[in-house]
């Protein structure tokens, strides 16, 4: 389905073949260049275009987009190459972060475009040329060492004991330390931590190493305000030798998601007993940080976010009642004509300043 054609190739002199499909972008390779990945990021490109309304329905229609359309993925585009600059710089080299190649002007086939979920208006057998962010990255493969993923599958109703007691011994820090690797799993089903912390008891390489990501990775969101995509698999990986390698842990821009955000909804819930208004995801990024927590406890380092004093002692039973544990509220899900008009006007909204995290551990 996602193979390009004769005739449907973006790059003169360039053959790219069909790796994968992510959540947010296209994978591919290129035989003129061996040991590099180009990947077309699809999944904004659909948000904003679907926040433009009719300005995006005329482009269904008749192939075409207006001022208002490119000008709003272009400087998306120009965001995203800041935002990996940015990441760059705070990891420095030898971590295989993408580099970005600008906005392309991207001839999307049709068929391609349904199957990733845009309207219905659009001819399969049509190319659509949209702007969408391109960048490159080293196609490694990803054997003989360990990824660090906290987990997609969702808890099959977790008690408030154990969502109690996760809260407690690692976003708290009032319980005593030691991990407790059965409790993680029961709230993060196919979760590698607890396997890649007894891999870094036995390998002091790996320890170093996950020590320097949760120091840099600690420092990068105090900046930034943005937080990690550590939940699939092999979007953080670790060689052998215990090097690290971002291959696609870049999360949502801070004015969609940042850590100021998630303390916000969890002051929300403690003085109002429910959910904050909108769209978004909590559960999965509260236990992912808890997840880190307990890595940096193991490795000998700071933790990554924890609740600051006002917030403590924090209402876990009121927090595990408030969550929809059957979903993660994030916009590549199935979801009704209201939900996705949320997220249009979420997207549409955009804030110019990124909020930053102030309770990162120094």
């Amino acid at each position: 389905m996602f193979e390009l054609r004769a005739g449907e190739q973006p790059f003169a002199g360039l053959e790219l073949k069909f790796r994968a499909r992510g959540n947010e972008q296209l994978v591919y390779t290129a035989d003129q260049y061996p040991g590099v990945a180009v990947k077309v990021h699809w999944f904004d490109t659909k948000l904003i275009l679907e926040s433009l309304g009719a300005e995006a329905a005329a482009h269904w229609l008749d192939g075409t987009i207006g001022a208002a359309g490119r000008g709003a993925l272009r400087s998306h585009g120009g965001d995203m190459s800041r935002r990996l600059d940015n990441l760059r710089a705070a990891f420095g080299d030898g971590h295989s972060i993408p580099r970005s190649c600008g906005t392309i002007d991207f001839p999307f086939p049709g068929r391609v475009l349904r199957e990733l979920g845009f309207p219905e208006a659009i001819d399969p057998e049509a190319t659509y040329v949209i702007p969408a962010p391109v960048a490159v990255q080293d196609w490694r493969s990803l054997t003989g060492g360990r990824d660090l993923a906290t987990g997609t599958a969702l808890p099959d109703r977790p008690s408030a004991a154990d969502v109690t007691r996760m809260g407690q011994k690692w976003l708290e820090r009032s319980l005593p330390p030691g991990f407790e690797p059965e409790l993680l799993t029961r709230l993060s089903p196919d979760s590698t931590v607890p396997e890649f912390i007894a891999a870094s008891r036995e390998h002091p390489e790996l320890a170093v190493s996950a020590r320097a990501f949760i120091d840099s990775a600690r420092q990068y969101t105090r900046d930034t305000g943005e937080l990690f995509a550590l939940r699939g698999r092999d979007n953080l990986y670790f060689d052998a030798d215990g090097t690290f390698h971002l291959i696609d842990t870049m999360g949502r821009p801070a004015w969609q998601n940042s850590i100021d955000r998630i303390h916000n909804k969890l002051v929300w819930i403690k003085d109002h007993g429910e959910l904050p208004p909108g769209l978004g995801s909590l559960a999965p990024i509260v236990t992912t940080i808890a997840s880190l927590n307990a890595l940096a406890d193991e490795v000998g380092t700071e933790p990554y976010w924890e609740l600051p004093a006002v917030l403590r002692p924090y209402p876990w039973d009121t927090y595990h009642a408030c969550i929809n544990w059957e979903t993660d509220g994030l916009p590549h899900e199935k979801q009704t004509p209201a939900q996705r008009q949320a997220v249009a006007e979420a997207t549409r909204a955009r804030r110019t300043n990124p909020d930053r995290g102030n309770n990162l551990s120094r």
